[in-house]
């Protein structure tokens, strides 16, 4: 159970996770070592599950987001597990989410531009055992993206 200090600590922590200790102490009204053993305890219960830094696509030269929808030829359970694990492996693969509907998964790519996504789509979609087709989507803008998980008083 999450109590109204968890769920302050979880909002802060979700818009800042670099700030110190004894700032995020000040901010929740706790002292430094309560706040930190109730962060330590929020890790360990799996619901703070890492702390990561959010990049710049555009920055690191990869500005071009394609959502690509795919369909299996068999959606067997192997196949599902091959197929999930080579997007896993695949480091400008974003997203990847298995879908109920006409298709099996939703994936997120990252590309520099449009021949570079060409060539993903070429090199890998194309010739994957196990696909049976696949549409891609150029995205125009992203009004919204987050990470951040509504954290509601209980």
């Amino acid at each position: 159970m999450l109590d109204a200090i968890d769920r302050k600590i979880l909002r802060l922590l979700q818009v800042d996770s670099l700030i110190a200790n004894q700032a995020l102490a000040d901010k929740i009204g706790l002292s430094p070592p309560a706040c930190l053993k109730r962060v330590r305890r929020l890790r360990e219960a799996g619901v703070i599950e890492r702390m990561t830094a959010q990049l710049s696509p555009d920055r690191l030269g990869y500005p071009m987001l394609t959502v690509a929808r795919i369909k299996l030829d068999r959606p067997s359970e192997k196949a599902m597990r091959a197929f999930e694990q080579r997007m896993s492996e695949l480091p400008r693969v974003a997203q990847c989410f298995t879908v109920a509907g006409d298709i099996d998964y939703v994936v997120l790519i990252r590309s520099r531009d449009v021949a570079h996504y060409q060539e993903f789509a070429r090199q890998v979609l194309a010739v994957a055992p196990g696909i049976r087709s696949y549409t891609s989507e150029i995205v125009l803008a992203v009004p919204k993206w987050t990470s951040e998980i509504p954290v509601d008083e209980a």
